[in-house]
Order: structure tokens, then sequence, then C-alpha cells
């Protein structure tokens, strides 16, 4: 379950229908503003943010708010051409435009985290550019050929105004409203430094000086100060991040399109939709470079950070395997002593049988703690194989569902055709048991113990297998997070756990290649995921 689901499950049935309300209205007011810049047709505009605004409502809060934007834009587009028919169409096709654009980026670019990559950026381009505006042009510039609201002869200008608008609002707003909302829901980075204030105001300033009415410029020299503002969005994308680029290219928009209608623009032409189209163009053209040398920097920021504490985490692992294995060596030499010792007493005296019995079963437990030792330590090499990853996970079912209580509902699903992996058999089975056992133990009320196993491509498209294992418990906090995978950190009361079990599945995916990754919130439950290479 998504954490969309989750808050709308716990949002009382008023609140959901407030919120419905409130996006309607807030994209009824937008719309209602951009149609002001109208001029090749009295419903297509060259600015159209509430493209930008329906597609970050549908990624942040679900299709729920889908009849807000059908509502707004119908109401909108009927206060111009009032007809409910064209009004009818034209809102369908915005409402549409927004869900094909969040189904593709959910599908295809991560959602609401398309903005954390080149990648993502680009793929979030291309989907509105090819995908999402032509189909709310389209569909609009039919409907007002087919109602006499339009000329068929106009068809071509007045759908690429429209296309280009619709382009322009969705790239422009989309970023910085998912961003934004992604700090105030505590999922970005909330600090805003001075850093980025200062280099708000630079940008207003530049735009001031290139764009705005107020400029002492005069309007022949104003063509190359457009350049300009390049530069604020080049020094926030490399020096800031992602949101405050986003936001800067918004506050640079706004400028411009003041100067535009205020005709002291660089970009003014013989027409207002002329002028509006050049400045669309030029705006686009800087910030989704922008945005994806910003998220570039982001990615290779994060990259580093996760390299630097797998350093860390591999040197402390390191330090106490080095520890660990001259402990269990030395207890296993005594242990050796104690079975020698053993052996003679038992061809001494018969009666000590008994007492011998016990003694040998703590020998056995000793000897069993000193293979777990060495194997803690990676002084005892792992046995790897080419192991079927469906067989053995059969295998470590009825293992898993013995080590349960019967309020836990446990279930596997393994995907068929699952890619063999190379690892040592007994280890995976030992990761896959503390991984339930850390489950049941944050399930103390009983929940859901879901092991899913599945093919994926690996970040540099490698072959992989990822294991997850998914409860529904209390979840950490990003303090027991940073240390999850620290040997003997535990947050279990004493006497009940050693604090190894995460560093024995961090060590054993280690050695076979793979990774491990935890993804947990409190009060969210907790997955835990072993990625292996395939064999």
């Amino acid at each position: 379950m998504t954490a969309t689901a989750l808050d709308r499950s716990a949002t009382p049935v008023w609140l959901r229908v407030g919120e419905i309300i409130l996006a309607a209205l807030i994209y009824f007011a937008l719309a209602r503003a951009s149609l002001y810049f109208a001029s090749l047709n009295a419903s297509a505009t060259p600015i159209w943010p509430p493209t930008g605004l329906a597609i970050a409502l549908l990624l942040l809060r679900g299709n729920m708010l889908l009849p807000a934007i059908a509502v707004g834009a119908f109401a909108a587009n009927y206060a111009i051409t009032p007809q409910i028919s064209t009004a009818a169409i034209i809102a369908i096709g915005n409402s549409l435009e927004a869900l094909v654009a969040t189904l593709l980026l959910q599908r295809w670019a991560k959602g609401q985290n398309v903005f954390q990559s080149p990648v993502g950026v680009g793929k979030f381009a291309v989907i509105v550019t090819a995908a999402a505006a032509p189909v709310s042009a389209s569909i609009g510039v039919v409907a007002l050929a087919m109602t006499g609201h339009a000329a068929w002869s106009d068809f071509v200008p007045v759908w690429i105004t429209w296309w280009l608008g619709n382009v322009a609002g969705a790239i422009l707003a989309t970023p910085a409203l998912v961003l934004w909302a992604r700090t105030l829901r505590g999922e970005e980075p909330a600090p805003l430094v001075a850093n980025a204030l200062a280099s708000f105001a630079g940008a207003i300033f530049v735009a001031t000086i290139a764009f705005s009415p107020i400029s002492p410029v005069p309007l022949e020299a104003r063509s190359a100060l457009a350049f300009l503002v390049i530069l604020p969005l080049l020094w926030s994308a490399l020096r800031l991040g992602l949101r405050e680029t986003a936001t800067m290219a918004l506050l640079i928009s706004s400028f411009a399109v003041w100067g535009v209608i205020a005709g002291s623009s660089p970009f003014v032409q013989a027409t207002l939709n002329s002028s509006l189209l050049l400045l669309v163009t030029f705006i686009v053209s800087a910030t989704l470079p922008s945005l994806a040398l910003a998220a570039e920097r982001r990615q290779s920021q994060t990259l580093l950070d996760q390299t630097r504490h797998e350093l860390v985490q591999a040197q402390k692992l390191e330090a106490l395997g080095t520890l660990t294995s001259g402990v269990a060596h030395d207890f296993n030499n005594l242990l050796a002593a104690i079975g020698g010792g053993l052996r003679i007493l038992e061809r001494q005296n018969e009666e000590r049988t008994k007492t011998m019995e016990a003694v040998a079963q703590a020998l056995e437990r000793g000897s069993g703690l000193t293979r777990q030792l060495l194997a803690f330590a990676r002084r005892e090499p792992l046995k790897l194989e080419r192991l079927d990853t469906t067989q053995a996970l059969e295998s470590a079912h009825s293992l898993i569902r013995s080590s349960l209580k019967d309020h836990i509902l446990f279930e596997m699903h393994v995907t068929p055709g699952l890619w063999p992996v190379k690892a040592d058999r007994n280890q995976f089975e030992v990761a896959l048991l503390n991984l339930a056992v850390n489950a049941r133990d944050a399930m103390p009320e009983g929940g859901d113990l879901i092991i899913q196993a599945e093919n994926i491509l690996g970040d540099d498209q490698e072959k992989c297998v990822a294991i997850s294992v998914a409860d529904s418990g209390e979840g950490m906090s990003q303090e027991t997070l940073a240390r999850a995978f620290e040997p003997f950190f535990s947050t279990k009361a004493a006497g009940h756990g050693t604090g190894l079990g995460l560093a024995q599945v961090y060590g054993f995916a280690t050695q076979c290649g793979g990774k491990v990754n935890i993804d947990s919130a409190l009060g969210h439950g907790t997955t835990v995921t072993i990625t292996l290479p395939r064999a």
C-alpha cells in the first residue's frame, strides 16, 4: 500500500471532499488567469500552468482529485465559451492529459520521484511533450472547430499554441509544486539556507533588469541581457538543489511574462501570441537543462554519501571481524581441550555419564557459536554455489513459518521463472530467518509478513533477483535506519537479541556481490530488500 493510499484511508470523508473542492477552486482561478493571455483563440493560450498543477495533484494525492480537475476546467472554459458541450469536451481533454501523464510517470518514471535523476527529468519532458499535451490539444481544438469556436483553417496554429502552452505549464509548475509538497511532507530536505535566499534575490534582480517594465536598461539592449537568466539557473543547479532550481525557474518565468504583457520584454513580437510562444520556448529551453543538471548533481551526491556510508560500515565490520576472529579461534582451542578431557573422563568412569552429556551439549552449543562468529567475521568463507532461488525460498518457507506466531499472516510470492543466484544456501536461509524474526518482533500485536521475489535490472542494468521481506509493524525512525546494519545495535530490550541479525544479512549480501536496502518509516512498517546478481 502506498503512502498516498494510507493517507486517504486515514482521512475523514468530509476532509477529502473539502480537498477536492479546494483543488477545483484553485484550478479554476489559475485557468481563468491563464486564459487572460489568449489571443489567437479565446480558449488557446501559450501559458497554461493548470497543466502543471493537475499533474502535480494527481502525482501527490492520487486519482481522487481527477473530478476536481474536470470541474475546474469545465467552469473556466464555460466562462470563455458558454456552451456546455464545448466546455465539457475541453474539460475531458484537460483531465485525460493529467491522467495520461500521471499513469506514464508512475509506470516508467518513478511517479513523484521522477525529478530525482536526469533520466527522470528527460522522461518527464518526453511524456508531457509527446503523450500528455497532444491529448489535450487535439481534443480541445477539435471541440472548438466542431462547435464553430475556431476555424478549421486555423487548426494547426491553434493546436501548436495549445500544445506548447500545456508543455510550458507542466515543465514550469509541476517540478516546483511536487518538490515543495514533498518538503512539507518531510520527504525532502526542509531548510532553506541563506545561500538559496540570496540566489533567489539575485535571480529576481536579473529578471527585473532583463524583462520587467521598471528596468532602467533601454529595450533594444535587453536581448543580450535575457541570456543572463541562465546564470542563476546554473548556479542553483550546481550549488543549491532541485527544489531551489525549479522555484527559481518559476520566479524568472513570472517576471518574463510580466515583461511581455507590459510590452517591455526582448521577446515582444508583432502579436501577443507570438511573443508568448517565443518566451515559452526560451524559458523551457533554459529550465529543462537546469533541472537535469540539478538532478545529476543530487544523484551523484546521493551515490557519494551511500558509498561513504558503505565504506564506514565495511571498516566497522572489518575491525569487529578481526576481533571476533581472534576470540573465536582462542575459544575453539579451549573447546578442543574440553572435548579431549571429556573423552578421558568417559573412559574412566561410567557414573559420570549424565554430567558428561550435559557438558557435551554445552560443548556443541559452544562449537555452533564459534562457527557463527567465524562466519560473521568472514574468516570462514561462504560456500558459494549456483542456487535455485525458487527451490531455496520454498525450502525456507516452513522454517520461517515455524518461527512465527499464529496471529501473524505470512505469505510468500515467488515470480515464475525466477533466475538462479550464486550464494551460500545455509547463510541464505539464515538471512531470511533473521529478517522474519525481526519482522515478528516488530508486530507484537500481529500483522502481515510478506516475502516477495522477482527478477529485476539493477542500477547498472545487471540482471538481479530482488527478495523483499515486508512487515506491517511499527517501522523505524530515521535515527534507527542510520544504524540498522551496525553490529550489536538493537532497539530490543536487554537479553532479547544480539544485534547481529541485520549485520549478518548485510555481510551475506555483500559477500555474494549483492546489496541490501531498508525502506521504513514509523507507523508504516518495514521492507528489507536483498538484491543478488544472477548466477
